[in-house]
């Protein structure tokens, strides 16, 4: 690949992320002004904005070469033990600190609430993991610390666009933003070793199932809370921070760099082959 093909690809993908986001946000402050506020119309909004980041990354991924990488196609499942985790550690934190949903406006959204926490994996997984990250290592992946400086950057990346929303406050919009990065290095680096994508987005999926659980059908305004406070902010950073430990113990364990280069070797092959 080119370096302009390269900085192209990475230019449209990060515009139409932001598009999107910014679109999303947009149109769901002028519902709230409009006193639209309802969990359905809120989380259809999230859906169609998710729906679309999921065609453009994927298309992105199709058209960049990079399926095998992403670990979409052409690959099998390895060390799946690893996988467990992330699940468990997961799902357990977000279930402990958990409110009492309200039964009445859970049940009959648990439908909808589904629906929307596997778009959530989708997106995701598939722009993040499956485009940014395997873009990066497919442009300079070619020793283990280059794919670890991509997995990184690719984290970092999508911590940051959590700054989008910021209404959560100094010290809450920094703590969601390690949250986010640190969730990301862990899932970035169990791609690369476990050469599979849909696990993780089924995991992904499941465990916004269970945090936003205490939350379903609740209105949007009930949902907008007071900013965090430093105390918050630095516990929620130190729960989540056995992910960020756990995603450098893989990265310092295993070998990363197997699949990324016969990945490559095969897409130059392909091309001499044209040629």
């Amino acid at each position: 690949m080119t370096k302009s093909k390269f900085w192209n690809q990475l230019a449209i993908f990060i515009i139409a992320l932001l598009a999107i986001l910014s679109v999303r946000e947009y149109f769901s402050h002028q519902l709230i002004e409009k006193g639209i506020d309802s969990y359905q119309t809120h989380t259809f909004l999230n859906i169609g904005a998710n729906l679309l980041l999921i065609l453009v990354s994927y298309y992105l991924i199709k058209r960049n070469g990079l399926t095998k990488i992403a670990g979409i196609k052409r690959t099998q499942l390895k060390k799946w033990y690893l996988l467990i985790f992330p699940l468990v550690y997961l799902v357990l934190v977000n279930a402990i600190f958990m409110d009492d949903p309200n039964m009445d406006l859970l049940l009959p959204n648990i439908g909808l609430l589904a629906i929307y926490t596997i778009s959530i994996g989708l997106s995701e997984e598939l722009s993040i993991r499956g485009f940014l990250q395997s873009h990066l290592i497919n442009e300079f992946g070619k020793t283990k610390k280059n794919i670890v400086l991509s997995i990184f950057i690719s984290s970092l990346f999508f911590g940051l666009i959590h700054l989008i929303n910021f209404d959560k406050g100094i010290y809450g919009e920094l703590s969601q933003v390690c949250f986010a990065t640190f969730i990301s290095v862990m899932f970035g680096t169990l791609l690369v070793v476990t050469k599979r994508l849909y696990p993780l987005i089924i995991i992904h999926a499941l465990i916004d199932f269970v945090a936003k659980l205490d939350s379903t059908g609740v209105p949007i305004k009930q949902k907008i809370t007071e900013s965090t406070s430093i105390e918050n902010a630095v516990f929620t950073t130190l729960v989540i921070l056995p992910c960020l430990i756990y995603g450098l113990f893989l990265m310092k364990k295993y070998k990363l760099t197997e699949q990324v280069l016969k990945t490559r070797n095969e897409i130059i092959h392909k091309t001499v082959s044209k040629n």
